[in-house]
């Protein structure tokens, strides 16, 4: 599933590069004659627009800064609507609310990702951005919403922090729309331990990021970063060098993570006895990250109790239900206070996301497992659905 479990000697040594060959500088701009031309977080930008095939991307700190920063860019003011979905992270949303827009919340669909449907319902003539989330691998159904956005002539961000190596119809999620993002923390397919990335082909929306990030820098060639030109006011957002060089590392692993991803859900999925639960539906069976088995029964009754027993056997889950609080709109009591539509029905208004999710199990796909980890796992699953 994620970097972590290959962290090792190629980022060990890239980190000891920087003080061997760059007299250990971390900060990603200046200080030239001590660090020997070396830029790393600059190297880890490049490489990473070459393997998507994107034209820019910007390092910041986080996921959720991604967020911030790529819909800062794409001109979100306050009172502006933003549409995303009630099954993600709570960073979706924690940004638009930090940037004083209004979060329009819709209903998964059996992707577990943006209804397309109810998409449609919810735009208005204040709606000015579609974030869609590629849930835990599986890319939203971006053919119906880029269609949507287009008749309605609104921008789509695709906050890809859960699907980086994913790819929809042969495009890499994140790379459909005009904006993507993604997120490099600890359990994401490649980790820089915290860090965040946005890509883009659209010139405006990264000169912009590029420079809010970073204090509003322009980073004119013409004079020294401390009479550097600047029309714009920023944040420090920066990814620092020891990041960027774990990220090179990683990078180069993501291939190989994701071939791994792919063979031992296709062992487990199979394995499983399929005669009591009904597994996700896939917008794209051969693109998916394949990091993460969700399936779901008819009650919650029977999934409470395979949970129960799962975890008895010694096993976890993945967001479902284990860190549903933090994943779920349905469960954000500290989120709504300020958004009148949601303030009083924030518990009930998702009730078709919250069936579905409440019948779900999500099992995380480990890229170490050995063929025996995995015969072991699929017998505990098919014990337990055989109990029930």
């Amino acid at each position: 599933m994620p970097g972590f479990e290959l962290m090792g000697a190629e980022e060990k040594a890239n980190l000891i590069e920087i003080f061997e060959t760059s007299n250990g500088v971390m900060f990603p701009h200046g200080f030239d004659a001590l660090r020997n031309g070396r830029f790393r977080v600059r190297e880890f930008e490049k490489k990473f627009c070459e393997k998507l095939n994107i034209k820019h991307a910007q390092a910041v700190t986080s996921g959720t800064v991604a967020q911030l920063v790529a819909m800062h860019a794409m001109g979100i003011k306050p009172g502006d609507e933003v549409i995303t979905q009630s099954f993600t992270f709570v960073a979706t949303v924690e940004a638009i609310l930090a940037l004083g827009a209004i979060p329009v919340i819709v209903d998964i669909d059996d992707t577990y990702n943006m209804d397309p449907q109810a998409l449609e319902n919810a735009i208005t003539d204040k709606t000015k951005l579609i974030v869609p989330v590629h849930m835990l691998g599986n890319p939203a159904s971006m053919d119906e919403i880029m269609a949507i956005a287009a008749r309605h002539k609104l921008p789509v961000l695709e906050d890809s922090c859960e699907a980086l190596g994913a790819t929809y119809k042969g495009q890499w999620a994140g790379t459909i729309s005009e904006v993507g993002i993604f997120s490099l923390d600890f359990g994401k397919t490649i980790t820089t331990g915290e860090g965040g990335m946005i890509i883009t082909n659209d010139d405006a929306v990264f000169k912009y990021a590029k420079e809010y990030h970073d204090h509003g820098h322009e980073s004119n060639p013409a004079f020294p970063r401390g009479k550097d030109t600047r029309s714009i006011y920023g944040m420090n957002y920066r990814m620092n060098e020891m990041q960027g060089a774990v990220g090179m590392a990683q990078l180069e692993k993501l291939d190989y993570i994701v071939s791994k991803n792919r063979e031992n859900k296709t062992i487990l999925k199979k394995g499983i006895q399929t005669d009591k639960i009904q597994f996700r539906r896939l917008t794209d069976a051969a693109g998916e990250l394949a990091d993460t088995l969700i399936f779901n029964f008819e009650n919650t009754e029977l999934t409470g109790r395979f949970v129960k027993a799962y975890y008895e056997a010694g096993y976890g889950t993945k967001n479902v239900p284990d860190a549903i609080d933090w994943h779920f709109a349905g469960t954000w009591n500290q989120m709504f206070s300020d958004v009148p539509a949601y303030r009083d029905s924030w518990s009930t208004v998702w009730a078709k996301s919250a069936a579905l999710l409440n019948r779900s199990v999500a099992i995380p796909v480990m890229v170490k497992s050995t063929h025996e980890d995995l015969e072991k796992q699929i017998a505990a699953i098919n014990r337990i659905l055989s109990a029930l």
